[in-house]
């Protein structure tokens, strides 16, 4: 949730930038709703299990067409609906691939439901959480946190912190004195 709303802050437009972050985390967020497939008796490694469809690809651009289509104007802040779709597409997809780069599991489904190989990336420094929050509650659970915290947590607070500061910088560059008298002065 944090990386989306890292990535959402690079979508926001000034008022609305909660709605940006809220829309960011959510999309992050919701490919693990699968999870929920484990309870209902569906295997891990079938197209609709863990890291399966709701991972792939093909649903984060369709969860995106989706948002464009369903979205109330009042929720898009402001963005036009290109950068809604990217915003929906960008941060439903690096739930994915974060996941790809943890120690364990069976890969994400990135091509699903057209090709239902489970992918890794090349670099797996993220530790594998467990399935339950009863698995955070031990060492392994701390050194999971604290590898999050590394890999996840600090990067996506270093790319909300860039977005800041360049969304400060170009405001201030065009709100310049120099630049506001460039505007008015005579031709």
């Amino acid at each position: 949730m944090l990386c989306g709303a890292a990535i959402g802050l690079w979508f926001a437009r000034t008022p609305q930038v909660a709605r940006a972050l809220t829309v960011g985390a959510l999309c992050a967020a919701l490919p693990d709703l699968d999870g929920i497939g484990y309870r209902l008796g569906v295997p891990y490694d079938a197209m609709l299990g863990h890291r399966g469809l709701s991972h792939s690809l093909a649903f984060a651009g369709a969860l995106a067409t989706a948002g464009v289509a369903l979205l109330p104007e009042a929720w898009r802040g402001g963005l036009s609906r290109a950068s809604l779709w990217l915003l929906i597409a960008i941060t439903t997809a690096s739930h994915g691939v974060l996941d790809a780069a943890t120690s364990g599991g069976l890969g994400v489904a990135f091509f699903a439901p057209f090709d239902g190989t489970r992918w890794f990336l090349p670099w797996r420094p993220i530790r594998v959480s467990p399935m339950s929050i009863r698995g955070f509650i031990s060492a392994r659970g701390v050194a999971i946190l604290v590898s999050e915290a590394r890999w996840v947590w600090a990067p996506s607070a270093l790319l909300a912190v860039t977005a800041l500061l360049v969304r400060r910088t170009a405001l201030s560059t065009f709100l310049s004195p120099a630049a506001r008298g460039r505007e008015g002065a005579p031709g």
